[in-house]
């Protein structure tokens, strides 16, 4: 089985993004993006940001605006688990620090995060990719 796939290495930690598919008890199988925020320690700290296709457009759409205007945009989820509410911010980003800009796509979930710093090739790219899979993701498994 092929899957679309892409992987972007920082220093100390990367993102990985790639199609997936929701499995629910009693629900038809759907399609979603899956980001996975990963630090590269041993037994690192990992984070999956699973979104729906029309979210991965909309990551698109804020990508290519910081791109072009810098900036930073966010994209929030948030559930009921049995331990309270989970909030997860993923941000999109262009920095400037210490006379170096770039960009970088981070995670953040209560006091928790992965930031990874990318470059311009590498940002528009993962960009179109999730504009991509945005389309080849909308799907319902249906039974005959």
């Amino acid at each position: 089985m092929k899957v679309q796939q892409f992987t972007i290495y920082a220093r100390s930690a990367g993102v990985e993004i790639s199609s997936y598919e929701k499995r629910q008890d009693g629900r038809p199988i759907e399609g979603r993006i899956s980001l996975r925020f990963f630090k590269m320690e041993s037994k690192g700290q990992q984070f999956r940001f699973v979104a729906e296709p029309w979210e991965g457009f909309e990551l698109f759409r804020r990508i290519k605006r910081v791109y072009r205007e810098g900036g930073k945009e966010t994209l929030t989820h948030k559930y009921e688990s049995s331990n309270g509410e989970i909030v997860t911010k993923l941000t999109v980003e262009k920095y400037e620090r210490n006379n170096k800009a770039g960009y970088a796509m981070s995670i953040k979930r209560g006091d928790d995060g992965i930031n990874v710093s990318i470059s311009d090739e590498h940002f528009l790219y993962a960009g179109e990719l999730l504009r991509h899979l945005s389309l080849t993701q909308a799907w319902v498994e249906h039974s005959e």
